[in-house]
């Protein structure tokens, strides 16, 4: 099999229509990736009842343009190192590394914000915890007010 750019110098385009075909569907599973992953964060979001702002879509606007810049160099190096291999395999090993990042954020989103919402109201706890006697003295005084109001207005109402 002729290598990329030697199927382009002799005109071979059949064969470069196939290794620009691998390159491309490559490209093609890393988007299909991506969109996957948007909307495993928007419905996890949506379950949460989480804002969903135009923050998290710029987020993955940029996240897109740094991945295909990087298939992109990774394309660059496959041009280069075909001279001495046959497939765009740099680009293959970019775009798995992509995938995988993709798959381990879909799975790892949903239980790092559970462990952060976990901690955060441990936390919380710990400082009423830590505070309970001024609590529950504030809770008393607060009782306390209402009982007095509730008698101010049956002595008015008596009269």
């Amino acid at each position: 099999m002729l290598l990329i750019i030697e199927s382009l110098l002799s005109g071979d385009f059949a064969s470069l229509r196939f290794h620009l075909a691998i390159v491309a569907i490559m490209w093609l599973i890393v988007a299909i990736a991506i969109i996957l992953d948007l909307a495993s964060g928007w419905r996890k979001a949506k379950e949460r009842n989480e804002a969903r702002t135009s923050y998290g879509l710029r987020r993955t606007v940029t996240k897109t343009v740094l991945y295909y810049a990087m298939m992109l160099f990774a394309f660059m190096f496959d041009c280069i190192g075909m001279f001495f291999y046959p497939q765009p395999y740099v680009t293959l090993i970019a775009a798995a590394f992509l995938i995988f990042i993709e798959g381990k954020s879909i799975l790892e989103k949903a239980h790092e914000k559970d462990r952060y919402k976990l901690n955060e109201n441990l936390k919380s706890f710990g400082h009423i915890l830590e505070n309970r006697d001024d609590l529950l003295k504030g809770i008393a005084d607060i009782v306390k007010e209402q009982l007095k109001e509730k008698e101010k207005i049956q002595n008015e109402e008596d009269r």
